[in-house]
């Protein structure tokens, strides 16, 4: 017989007499190849599914491309060259997915508008400071607008001798803003040096868009219908068509420049995962070429930033997916390696027996593998079709991302499901032939010494490689944890990057936990067995010193049950958290339940909320940035003003986010009393009679440095009226003080001098008591004049009189400074602050007076005494970098005011303390501080923020909301933001249809090795149980002692497995808490574990261990005493 003939033999009698061991391998080696091959597929769905959900929300005025040329010539032969190049390259490169143009052009220069005169046409050059007009074209207006006066334009452009005349439309907004209507006529000046050279534009329509949030508008119809307000000038656009643009301006005009921009509508369903790099550089080739011609174009488009941020996200998400396979993948491998060691430890006799025949540890090792061998290269054929078909009809489903439901992802057959397949079935064979080795290597004696006396320690504690391998781990993570993580950024081109070798930390992790319950073990089992042949039952130190004589295969079960439990716990927290993590962040960044925005909102639009049905509460929010004197200079922060009342009830709030509560947050902004025995009508100001007439103040000067002139140094009051409007009265002109003027006087006072006190004393202007209603003295202030220096000094304040009709003829004190002190001084720029005391000197009359010092010049800010009308300072809520009880000075906007920290919050919905500290600010209060101090208005608010009624219809709410205020507002539904963060499926959406997938299959290979370990613990114990047997153990006590292992078995696997699970889940994603930017996560992760999925793996486990128990008995139940007695060793 030859040596093929042999082999054939002998596989065949090997195929007859171990079918059941080739059954399980053949389980273990395709399902480590259908994983491979899932991930591959499955990770190629969720790229497709993130593409898209990525696209549809991303809004595809965002994505369309603006294509810029700058400074081009309006002359219509230049023009006509540049469209063709433009339009040539524009449709060679993006040809693929270009689905429209649009073409926009308008002058640039500054064109000075004119109006003529009722007495005739404009004449002479226009002023500096005049409108700057800006006729432009735009292709498609009039299929957008409609004309609500007037009509489109009907006569070509009119070229005369000194310029041309247009026909225009404007924009009815516009039109309003400059007091223009149908048939008025302008006049717009292209040079400044030649005033006589005139574009004449008659009006001969006015138009609104007709739908504002159309596409094709791009970024906002507000350009075109509406006056722009730059810092320096006032845009006010005029609608002419394309041809008269060029054939009127262009012709008359042809050196004039101008900017022009096609508009480049994209069909993004064209895209792709495969594709995203194609497109990523046939945008950039866009930008290259169309810059080879016309040097300075721009090439702008949010689908560049789109690519970026979706290859980024589909790198974090492939990081957790990798992980949790990898350590399927490792948990399927240990069980093949577990199954072959047990079941073919019946089957050393034969390769002892072949190796005393001859045969070397090679050849064996080929005839035990061969088998497998061709088993796994049908997996590795089999397995990736079975997986295409697992994601196709199991997975697919629960990838929901937002976009046309009816289009479904396209999943299909690729290279990397078969290479990935292949290399599960290569990890899988080389697990095979490690064994097979191990099964080959020893010789008969050693064969049956083993079998007499089992070895208590593995092969890998013999010889100390389980130390190599704990040293590893410890190398590993030293290596992630100085890294910070298996994500990296990268400061030069700021990509994440993600590094491949240290994502074998996790996997190195449970190894390390596995070597060391294999070395911590036996000890303890021995440690029970002692005690139990002691305290124990029979059957118990029977079962524990079975345990104890032979701990490595019952170590093994430990292994499997604990890399089983901690799968199960880990991928119930990964899928989890993440997904719990976008729905927080998406909750965080929208503020309030629904966000009102644009920029034309104002104060006055609360009444539009109040008289909204359906609102629960709303509050306007005004955030700007801020400066902080007290700190380093330059720190800033992000002020955020809003009602502290209303926001309980709108932002949502995490309890980790600070100690206090939302609710004992925003009670720290209320309003308190200035003083103690002040009440609340005190704190708003002094009140005047109704009838008021004069206001004067009587004025102590002598602490005014005697040495320096005062000019330009002057005296003011402040009055504010029932409607809150507030009135500057000056009060006079202060010099210093000389012989025959002690206190110095007013230039506004006659004969006020008592002493050394001088009354400063101004008549109240009628239209602030026209109305007869309550007004109050808020303020009073000095001021200098520009380039007057004003040294330190002081000045003595007493007796605020107050003359009226129904007064006494000398006049009403209505302050004397003898009450508390409610007064406090202006905010200054200097370090050494402006004082405010209360001191018996400075009293005029009474047993008080006021006195107001500062230690600094005067700057451009006034210095005075107010009444702050509500706590002063003014609360805050602080970011983490502040401490309670802070007082800091703000600067926003060149204003000052104080602020107290009364609370610190870490995070606070809609700002980024990573970026930015911030300041939360209660607006009512700090508008009245601001209106008080320096008479200006806050600004308008940015946003407002809306909580609506439980169970409401929100979108009629959100339809009432949007005829209040029209469709240039903009409106965002933190619902709808949160599903959407809910159904990305780079983020989590969708996961746990893959993490059940594995766990099931972990589930069945577990369950595999308890049965399997149980029938050969059995059969290779059989001698011992039938001696305790002979000995008087009762089938009870056998049952209760085979239970007894089993049970530990399961307890200390599953027991270790769910903290190991619980640890690793929560310092993997530890390292995964950052953006898809670089940044970290705001707000920080969260540890969730879903508990029925935990609830259901180890439900699983603990069925799997149950039924192992049950085959063990019944398996010891079936043994015959005799046989076994006849047959035994």
């Amino acid at each position: 017989m030859g040596w093929f003939g042999a082999l054939h033999w002998l596989v065949a009698r090997r195929l007859r007499s171990s079918w059941p061991l080739l059954l399980i391998t053949s389980f273990g080696i395709l399902a480590a190849v259908t994983m491979m091959s899932v991930g591959a597929i499955y990770t190629r769905a969720l790229a497709e599914g993130g593409l898209k959900h990525m696209l549809a929300s991303t809004s595809p005025r965002v994505l369309n491309i603006h294509l810029i040329t700058q400074n081009r010539p309006l002359g219509p032969a230049d023009y006509q060259a540049l469209r063709s190049t433009v339009e040539e390259i524009a449709q060679d490169r993006m040809g693929f997915m270009l689905r429209a143009m649009e073409r926009y052009g308008f002058s640039q220069g500054n064109t000075r508008m004119m109006r003529p005169s009722a007495e005739g046409p404009a004449q002479g050059a226009p002023a500096l400071d005049a409108p700057t007009g800006r006729p432009f074209f735009l292709t498609g207006f009039q299929d957008h607008s409609e004309i609500v006066a007037g009509n489109w334009p009907q006569s070509g452009p009119a070229l005369h001798e000194k310029g041309v005349e247009l026909e225009a439309v404007m924009g009815e907004r516009a039109a309003k803003s400059m007091a223009l209507d149908v048939g008025s006529r302008v006049v717009l000046v292209p040079f400044l040096t030649d005033p006589e050279e005139r574009i004449g534009i008659t009006i001969v329509g006015l138009a609104v868009p007709t739908d504002p949030g159309e596409e094709y508008w791009m970024n906002s119809p507000l350009n075109f219908f509406d006056v722009v307000d730059t810092d320096d000038r006032i845009i006010v656009p005029f609608y002419v068509t394309e041809e008269s643009f060029f054939g009127g301006m262009g012709t008359k005009y042809p050196s004039l420049v101008g900017d022009f921009t096609w508009w480049l509508f994209l069909d993004t369903s064209m895209m792709n995962a495969s594709n995203v790099v194609s497109t990523r550089e046939a945008l950039r080739g866009l930008e290259s070429d169309v810059n080879q011609k016309f040097p300075r174009t721009l090439v702008l488009s949010g689908l560049k930033v789109t690519i970026k941020d979706f290859r980024r996200e589909l790198l974090l998400a492939q990081v957790p997916i990798f992980l949790f396979l990898s350590l399927v993948v490792l948990v399927i491998l240990y069980f093949l390696a577990l199954v072959m060691g047990l079941l073919a430890g019946a089957r050393y006799d034969e390769a002892a027996l072949l190796r005393s025949r001859g045969a070397s540890i090679l050849q064996v090792t080929g005839l035990l593998v061969f088998v497998e061998g061709i088993v796994a290269l049908a997996a590795m054929i089999a397995g990736p079709f079975l997986a295409l078909a697992i994601v196709r009809y199991l997975l697919l489903s629960t990838i929901n991302p937002i976009g046309d439901a009816e289009t479904t992802l396209p999943v299909g057959i690729s290279l990397d499901m078969f290479v990935m397949g292949a290399i599960g079935g290569v990890l899988a064979l080389l697990v095979l032939v490690g064994s097979s080795i191990n099964r080959a290597r020893p010789s008969m004696v050693e064969s049956l010494r083993d079998r007499a006396r089992p070895p208590t320690l593995p092969l890998l504690q013999r010889y100390y490689i389980d130390l190599v391998v704990l040293a590893a781990v410890v190398f590993v993570l030293w290596q992630i944890q100085g890294r910070e993580g298996f994500v990296v950024r990268d400061l030069a081109t700021k990509d994440v990057k993600v590094d491949l070798v240290l994502l074998v930390g996790p996997i190195l992790v449970l190894l390390g936990v596995a070597v060391v319950v294999m070395r911590v073990l036996p000890w303890l089992v021995r440690i029970m067995a002692w005690m139990g042949e002691r305290v124990a039952p029979a059957w118990a130190a029977f079962a524990l010193a079975r345990l104890a004589r032979d701990p490595i295969p019952y170590g093994a079960l430990v292994i499997i049950l604990m890399l089983s439990a901690a799968l199960g716990v880990f991928g119930a927290t990964f899928q989890a958290t993440l997904s719990l993590s976008q729905t927080e962040q998406a909750l965080y960044r929208a503020g309030g339940e629904v966000v009102i925005g644009g920029p034309n909102l104002s104060r006055s639009d609360v009444d539009k909320l109040a008289d909204t049905p359906f609102i629960r509460s709303f509050t306007p929010v005004v955030r700007v940035s801020a400066s902080l004197l007290d700190w380093l200079p330059g720190t800033s922060v992000t002020l955020l003003a809003v009602d502290p009342e209303a926001m309980v009830d709108i932002v949502w709030f995490r309890e980790d986010f600070a100690e206090e509560s939302l609710a004992g947050l925003m009670a720290t902004l209320r309003p308190l009393s200035f003083s103690p025995a002040g009440t609340d009508e005190d704190a708003l100001g002094i009140g005047l009679p109704n009838d008021a007439e004069s206001l004067g103040v009587w004025l102590n000067l002598s602490g005014l440095h005697e040495n320096t002139p005062l000019p330009g140094f002057n005296f003011w009051a402040r009055i504010v009226d029932s409607r809150g409007r507030m009135h500057n009265i000056f009060m006079g002109e202060i010099t210093r003080p000389s012989p025959n003027t002690p206190g110095g006087l007013g230039q506004n006072t006659p004969a006020g001098q008592d002493g050394s006190w001088t009354l400063f004393e101004a008549e109240i202007p009628e239209v602030v008591v026209a109305q007869g209603e309550q007004i109050r003295l808020v303020t009073l202030y000095f001021s200098r004049k520009s380039f007057s220096r004003i040294p330190p000094g002081r000045i003595m304040m007493d007796d605020i009189t107050v003359k009226s009709a129904s007064g006494p003829p000398e006049g009403l004190v209505v302050e004397g400074y003898e009450g508390p002190g409610r007064w406090v001084p202006l905010v200054n720029r200097g370090q050494v602050l402006d004082q405010v005391e209360y001191t018996p000197q400075a009293a005029r009359s009474g047993t008080r007076g006021l006195v107001f010092s500062w230690g600094e010049q005067f700057g451009e800010s006034p210095r005075g005494i107010l009444m702050p009308g509500g706590s002063f300072p003014l609360p805050a809520v602080g970011g983490p970098d502040f401490n309670i009880g802070d007082i800091i000075r703000v600067k926003v906007q060149g204003h000052l005011f104080p602020i107290i920290i009364r609370e610190t919050t870490n995070f606070f919905p809609s700002v980024d303390p990573t970026n930015k500290n911030f300041l939360i600010l209660p607006i009512e209060q700090y508008r009245q501080y601001v209106r008080r101090a320096y008479n200006v208005n806050i600004d308008d608010p940015g946003a407002f923020w809306l909580s609506l009624v439980p169970g409401v219809d929100r979108e009629q709410v959100l339809t009432s909301v949007a005829e209040r205020f029209g469709s240039f507002a903009s409106y965002r539904d933190r619902n709808v933001l949160v599903e959407t963060a809910q159904r990305n499926p780079l983020t989590g959406g969708g996961w746990n249809g893959l993490t059940i997938l594995s766990l099931s299959a972990i589930t069945l290979a577990v369950l595999l090795t308890l049965i399997i370990h149980a029938v050969v613990a059995i059969h290779t114990g059989r001698i011992d149980l039938t001696v305790a047997r002979a000995l008087g153990f009762s089938r009870v006590q056998i049952f209760l002692s085979l239970a007894l292992e089993r049970v530990m078995v399961a307890a200390i696997g599953l027991g270790v497995g769910s903290a190991v699970g619980v640890w690793l889940g929560r310092w993997v994603l530890g390292f995964l808490d950052i953006t898809s930017r670089g940044r970290p996560v705001v707000p920080p992760m969260v540890l969730v574990v879903q508990e029925w999925l935990v609830a259901l793996v180890l439900s699983g486990l603990v069925a799997a261990s149950l039924l192992a128990i049950l085959v063990a008995v019944v398996s010891a139940h079936r043994l015959r005493l005799a046989d076994v007695l006849r047959t035994g060793e």
